[in-house]
């Protein structure tokens, strides 16, 4: 079995009663020493997230060795990620980082924001087993 760590940050509420918006980043990092900068980009965004408009929820998870580093974001709806795509501290840390890794993303729709139902669904993903999901 494969282990992912993860934490787990709250972000604006109030949690619709209805569909939510997932999204999921899979963020293989090529050399180590890089590890240490994306995990410190990582956290920055992380320390906004209760500011961040229409931001439910958000995990950060890795695998041991560090290079495996993910994100799982749960919005009240799609425009709310895609207006946080565009501010100036998510598209700083995609210039600074475009090259230090491979990137994998997808995102789907929750039928309620449950967290352990979302989770189970990421790690699923995560773990290759949604054929058409890309992964590393």
């Amino acid at each position: 079995m494969t282990l992912f760590w993860h934490i787990w940050k709250s972000g604006t509420g109030p949690f619709p009663d209805g569909p939510v918006h997932v999204s999921m980043n899979d963020y293989l990092v090529h050399d180590v020493r890089d590890i240490p900068r994306v995990g410190i980009a990582g956290l920055r965004l992380r320390h906004a997230w209760p500011r961040t408009e229409g931001a439910l929820g958000l995990w950060f998870a890795w695998r041991s060795s560090g290079r495996r580093q993910i994100s799982v974001s749960v919005w009240r709806a799609p425009e709310d990620l895609k207006r946080f795509v565009r501010t100036p501290a998510h598209r700083r840390v995609m210039r600074d980082f475009r090259g230090a890794g491979d990137l994998h993303t997808n995102a789907w729709t929750a039928e309620r924001f449950d967290r352990a139902q979302i989770w189970r669904q990421a790690k699923d993903r995560l773990l290759g087993r949604l054929p058409d999901v890309a992964h590393h």
